[in-house]
Order: structure tokens, then C-alpha cells, then sequence
């Protein structure tokens, strides 16, 4: 029996536009393959890491898993997303005993439910001093390349992967920055080291991001606390801000740099800023690029392979705008 195999591939902060067959020209031969289709797909909001992971894996938008930024606030606490998990089955529910993973965010083994798959790295979710890890202390692609080799060797039918030095090179340099651009030259060359181990005839391949991501503006940064007051809980996430329960939430719509805001049905509140700005209390951006508001939404979405398995895929990108919570049922649709 021709059984699919599933390769999920998650390229934080991959920005569409980036794919080339100069700058990236393993990933231009995979989107132009055969059967292959590449188009535009959305994130939840924020548009942060967490919650869209959480969704890839669950099927549903962060009102049912729970996870509205990469930190979440429950019964008045901070939680990380990684220590509270998604509300909602994942993947790994169903398919765990025919998974493995491999991601350079030790936090997504939490934040995706991936314990349960058969497979699963780091081990746990913990980094161990052996780890080579990149400037801002996530496992190094260099780190999760041999980790996602193995996993695609192994007899698994559903492999998921993530590279994040994308998002982190973006961040420290800017996401049109000549740094930006080198990380994504070499994120395609670890593409082309994975093909090795694929096995073509039998894969249906999705590569996704999460995100993009803004310049951030030379301007200081919206603090929140200031104007709400220090007792009210604010979680800054970049573009994006989560904020306790707040009896009158329409005092931030006179807060110079805020875009707009959603009530939560929890008593929260998702806010969000204008182009380039910034959450926190900061005179100048820490970080140069940043993502979590309205205007990062947008998000890479490729199906590949050698399977006609992902035939249905292709034609669900080609039909326009793939949503991200849309990518759990599709998988499972592959795998049966």
C-alpha cells in the first residue's frame, strides 16, 4: 500500500516574498516541483510564535486552545505558553505514536503537545549543555538539523520540524538587514541536506511560517503599564500586548501608537499598534525587528512531494489565503 508520509516544515518568520531561486534555491525547487503549489497563508493573532504553533497542531484559533501570545495569563498568573499548553487536542493526540519531531525552540515541545509523540526533540523540552544554542538562547539550526534527519530516516508518517534563526537573525538585524538575508541563504542550505533524507515518493511536504516581521521604528516604546497603572498585569509580545481583566478597555484608544484592541472572552485584552511600533517601556527598540500585531499576519505556504496525497493540499493553497489553524485538518486528512 502507497501510505503518505506527512513532513511539516515550520521557517519562523520566512517572509513569502523572500522565496527565490537566488536566495533560496533548494526551497524555489521544491514550491516549483512537479505538482507543487506556493501561495500566502495567515496567522492567528498575535502574531507570535506560540499561538500559531498551537494551531498548526490543533486546528483551532487561539480562542479555543488558549494561547493568544507566547506568554499567557490564567486565573491572574503568568504562565509561559510552553508550561500552560494548548486547551485543545493536538496532532500528536492522534498521530504521537507516528510522530517525531525535531524544533530549534525547546519551548514548542510544550506549547505543541509534542510530548506524546514517539519521538521528540530536546528531550522533553529542556536544553542540555551540549546544545549549541544561537544569540538569543534557542537550539542552533546547525543543532536540529541532525535531529530532523533522523526523523525523516525513521519509519515515522508524520515529521515536524522547525528552524527558527530566521526569526532570530531578523530580530537582532532587522528583517531587510544584509544579516536577514544571509540566514535565509543558509536555512535553504539545510534545506537542501534534508532532501537527502527525504523519501520523495512518499512524502506529501508542507513548508509554513508563522509570521513576518516589521522594522521597528527609532521611536520609544508604548507603555502600557503607565497608563493602566502597575497593578494591571501587561505582557508585552513585540507589536502585541495581552492585558489582564480591565473594567473599561476603551481607555486605549487614547493611547498614542495602539491600533486597535480585542476583548478576550476570558476579561483580557489583545492589543495591538501601529506599523513598526512596539510594546514596553523602552526609549529605543532592544530589537530591530518585530512581529505580534496586524500588520505581520502574513505567513509562507508551499506543499511539495512525491505523493498524490498532496494533491488536495496544493489545491487547497492555490484556492487563495490558507488560514493557519487549517494546516491539523489537512494533515490529518493525509494521514488517515
Amino acid at each position: 500500500m502507497n501510505v503518505p508520509r506527512v513532513f511539516f516544515l515550520i521557517l519562523d518568520a520566512f517572509d513569502p516574498v523572500r522565496l527565490s531561486p537566488h536566495l533560496t534555491p533548494n526551497l524555489w525547487r521544491w514550491a516549483n516541483a512537479d505538482g507543487a503549489a506556493t501561495g500566502i497563508g495567515r496567522s492567528v493573532m498575535a502574531s507570535c510564535t506560540y499561538p500559531n504553533h498551537a494551531s498548526f497542531v490543533t486546528g483551532v484559533r487561539p480562542s479555543e486552545h488558549g494561547i493568544w501570545t507566547n506568554h499567557v495569563i490564567r486565573e491572574g498568573e503568568v504562565l509561559g505558553a510552553w508550561d500552560a499548553g494548548p486547551l485543545a487536542p493536538t496532532l500528536f493526540d492522534s498521530y504521537g505514536g507516528e510522530a517525531s519531531t525535531a524544533f530549534g525552540d525547546h519551548h514548542l515541545v510544550g506549547v505543541m503537545g509534542a510530548r506524546t509523540a514517539a519521538s521528540h526533540w530536546p528531550p522533553d523540552g529542556a536544553l542540555s549543555p551540549e546544545i549549541a544554542l544561537d544569540p538569543l538562547a534557542y537550539p542552533a539550526d546547525e543543532a536540529v538539523l541532525p535531529h530532523l534527519v533522523e526523523a525523516l530516516g525513521s519509519e515515522a508518517r508524520l515529521v515536524v520540524g522547525y528552524f527558527g534563526s530566521i526569526d532570530t537573525y531578523s530580530h537582532i538585524y532587522g528583517p531587510g538587514s544584509d544579516e536577514a538575508a544571509d540566514t535565509y541563504r543558509r536555512v535553504d542550505d539545510r534545506i537542501g541536506q534534508l532532501e537527502e533524507a527525504i523519501d520523495w515518493p512518499q512524502s506529501a511536504i508542507i513548508v509554513v511560517s508563522d509570521h513576518v516581521q516589521d522594522t521597528a521604528a527609532e521611536r520609544p516604546g508604548i507603555d502600557l503599564r503607565s497608563v493602566l497603572g502597575e497593578e494591571t498585569i501587561v505582557v508585552d509580545e513585540g507589536s502585541a500586548a495581552l492585558i489582564g481583566p480591565m473594567s473599561d478597555p476603551g481607555v486605549l484608544h487614547g493611547v498614542e501608537g495602539v491600533e486597535g484592541w480585542e476583548q478576550l472572552a476570558d476579561g483580557n485584552v489583545l492589543a495591538w499598534c501601529e506599523r513598526g511600533r512596539y510594546f514596553g517601556s523602552s526609549e529605543l527598540p532592544i530589537l530591530k525587528g518585530v512581529h505580534g500585531g496586524a500588520h505581520t499576519l502574513t505567513q509562507l505556504a508551499l506543499v511539495s512531494g512525491g505523493h498524490p496525497a498532496r494533491s488536495p493540499l496544493a489545491a487547497a493553497v492555490n484556492d487563495g489565503e490558507v488560514p493557519a489553524e487549517s494546516w491539523a485538518g489537512a494533515i490529518a486528512g493525509v494521514l488517515g
